[in-house]
C-alpha cells in the first residue's frame, strides 16, 4: 500500500506523460544508465529523489513543532490530545536522524560517513528508548513508546539495507514500519484509542512521511520500478493499487466509525488483512502482466530485428542495407564525405548447388560472409543482397580505396575459403578456391536516387568482370558533377 502511495505522489511530481517510442537496448547497459538517460518510461523514477527530499524535509520540519514544546515544557505541542501518549524525546530525536539521513542520499551512491551516522544514531535511539521501556515498565504508558522504537528500528533497517541485493528485504522493513503507522491512524479513524502498537500523533505524522520517503528511495529497483514507469499499462495498475488500498479501508471507517457496539481492535486487523490481501493480488497480478508485457516487447523488437537481418549469413538484408545505407548518405552529405559501394557475387555458385547440393551451398555462403564482414571496417556496412551477391557500403570512402578494398576481399577469398573433394568447406591443399567477382562505384550523394544508381554502375562493372575471366575486380567511372535531383 505504501508502494502505490509513493508512486501517486510521484504521479504528482512530473508532468511528462511522453511515453518513449524509441528502440532501447534490454542489455548491455546499467541500471544508472537506463534510467538517468534511458526513455521518458522512467522519468517518474529520476524524479523520484526530489520527492523523497521533500517528503523528508516536511517531517523534519514537522518534527521542530514538538522539540519546541519539549524545550520550551509546552505539553501541548508534544502531547496534542490529553490522556494520550506523547512523542518520547528519544522518538523524536531517531526521527530527526532519519529525515536527515534520507535528505542525504544519493541515487546510485553508496552511503556516505554522515548517513551512516545519523542512521546508527537513530536506531541506538530505539534501543535505548526499548531499554527504558524495560526498566521502567508499568509507570508510564508504554504501549506507544514500543511500537515507536520497532517503527524506528525496521525503518532504520531499511535504509542501511537500501543498496543490498535482494530488494526485499529493505523494502518489507520499511512496510513494517508503514503497517505500524496504519495501525495508528485506523486507531484515531475508527474511535479505537490506543491500539495495542498505537503511535502517538506526532510519531505517526512524522514516521508516515519518512516510511513513504524510504519506499521511493527504491524506486529504481526492478521490484517498484515497474510502479514508477511512465505507460498506460503502469497507470492502470496505480489505479488498481490505489482502489484496493483505499476501498477497503473507506468501507471500514464507514462501517465501524458508526456501529452501535463501536469499533474493536480486531476490526482494525481486520482492516489491516484486508488491505494487504487487496493490495497484494493487485500486485501480483500487475507484475504478471508486466512480465508478459516484457516478453511481448522482446518478442516485437526481435521480430523487428529479423526483419533487418539474412537469417542464413547474420548479415543485413537488403532492406537493412538500404535503411543504414540512406543514414550514412545523409551524415555524407552533411560532412561533404564520399562514399562507395563494392558489389561482390560468388563466381559458378549455380554449378556448387548443382553438383555439391544446396547444404554446401549454404555452408560456402556462410563462410564466405563471415571472411567478408570480418574485413571491412566497423563503420562499413555489409550485407547479403540476394542470392550469392553480397553487398558493401564505404562511408568516408572514394572510390581508389573501394577498390583497395575490393582486391583485399577477392584475394581473401581465394586464399582462405576452399571447397574440398569431399564437399567440405575450409582451407587445405587440394581444396578448390572459391572466387568472386566484384563491382565499384561510387555514391553520388547529392542525388536522391544516388544509391540506385550507384549500384547500377557497380552491376554493369561486375559483369566486366564476369566476361573478362571472372576473379577480378572493375569499377565504373566517377559520376560526373550534378545538379541535386
Amino acid at each position: 500500500m505504501f508502494a502505490i502511495i509513493a508512486a501517486t505522489v510521484g504521479d504528482l511530481s512530473h508532468k511528462d506523460n511522453t511515453m518513449g517510442q524509441g528502440w532501447q537496448p534490454l542489455a548491455g547497459e546499467s541500471d544508472a544508465d537506463a534510467i538517468l538517460h534511458g526513455t521518458p518510461r522512467f522519468v517518474m523514477v529520476r524524479s523520484a529523489p526530489l520527492v523523497r527530499q521533500a517528503l523528508a524535509s516536511f517531517s523534519f520540519l514537522l518534527a521542530t513543532v514538538p522539540t519546541i514544546g519539549h524545550l520550551a515544557e509546552i505539553p501541548i505541542l508534544y502531547r496534542p490530545f490529553p490522556g494520550e501518549a506523547g512523542i518520547h524525546p528519544l522518538t523524536l530525536t531517531a526521527l530527526a536522524a532519519l529525515a536527515l539521513a534520507l535528505l542525504l542520499q544519493r541515487p546510485f551512491a553508496r552511503a556516505g560517513i554522515a548517513e551512516r551516522g545519523l542512521v546508527a544514531l537513530a536506531a541506538g535511539s530505539a534501543v535505548a528508548q526499548l531499554g527504558e521501556v524495560l526498566l521502567a515498565a508499568g509507570t508510564e504508558p508504554t504501549a506507544a513508546n514500543v511500537s515507536s522504537a520497532l517503527g524506528i528500528l525496521a525503518l532504520a533497517s531499511a535504509l542501511a539495507l537500501r543498496r543490498r541485493r535482494p530488494a526485499w528485504p529493505a523494502m518489507i522493513l520499511a512496510g513494517t514500519a508503514g503497517m505500524i503507522c496504519l495501525t495508528a491512524f485506523l486507531g484515531f479513524a475508527m474511535g479505537i484509542g490506543r491500539l495495542q502498537g498505537a503511535l502517538s500523533p506526532f510519531t505517526m505524522l512524522i514516521m508516515g512521511p519518512l516510511v513513504l520517503a524510504a519506499q521511493i528511495g527504491q524506486a529504481r529497483r526492478p521490484a517498484l520500478r515497474a510502479l514508477f514507469r511512465d505507460d498506460q499499462l503502469t497507470r492502470v495498475l496505480r489505479l488498481e493499487l490505489a482502489l484496493a488500498a483505499l476501498v477497503p479501508m473507506g468501507l471500514a471507517l464507514v462501517v465501524f466509525r458508526f456501529d452501535p457496539h463501536g469499533a474493536s481492535s480486531a476490526d482494525a486487523v481486520y482492516t489491516q488483512a484486508m488491505i494487504l490481501f487487496c493490495c497484494t493480488s493487485v500486485l501480483v497480478a500487475g507484475r504478471m502482466r508486466d512480465r508478459l508485457d516484457h516478453e511481448r516487447r522482446m518478442l516485437a523488437r526481435e521480430l523487428e530485428r529479423a526483419s533487418f537481418i539474412d537469417p542464413l549469413t547474420g548479415l543485413a538484408n537488403r532492406r537493412g542495407i538500404m535503411m543504414m545505407a540512406n543514414h550514412a548518405i545523409h551524415a555524407a552529405r552533411r560532412s561533404d564525405r564520399p562514399v562507395s559501394l563494392v558489389l561482390c557475387d560468388l563466381d559458378r555458385f549455380k554449378a556448387i548447388n548443382d553438383w555439391l547440393g544446396h547444404s554446401v551451398g549454404d555452408q560456402v555462403l556462410q563462410a564466405a560472409a563471415t571472411l567478408l564482414a570480418g574485413r571491412v571496417r566497423v563503420s562499413d556496412i555489409a550485407g547479403r543482397w540476394g542470392g550469392e551477391e553480397f553487398l558493401f557500403i564505404l562511408p568516408d570512402t572514394p572510390l581508389a580505396g573501394a577498390e583497395a578494398l575490393a582486391e583485399l576481399l577477392r584475394i581473401a577469398l581465394c586464399e582462405e575459403v576452399g571447397i574440398m573433394p569431399s564437399g567440405a568447406v575450409g582451407t587445405g591443399a587440394g581444396g578448390k578456391p572459391l572466387t568472386a567477382s566484384l563491382g565499384c562505384a561510387l555514391i553520388d550523394v547529392d542525388r536522391a536516387d544516388g544509391v540506385e544508381r550507384a549500384l547500377e554502375a557497380a552491376d554493369s562493372a561486375l559483369y566486366v568482370a564476369k566476361r573478362n575471366g571472372r576473379n577480378q575486380v572493375a569499377s565504373s567511372p566517377a559520376p560526373a558533377a550534378t545538379q541535386p535531383a
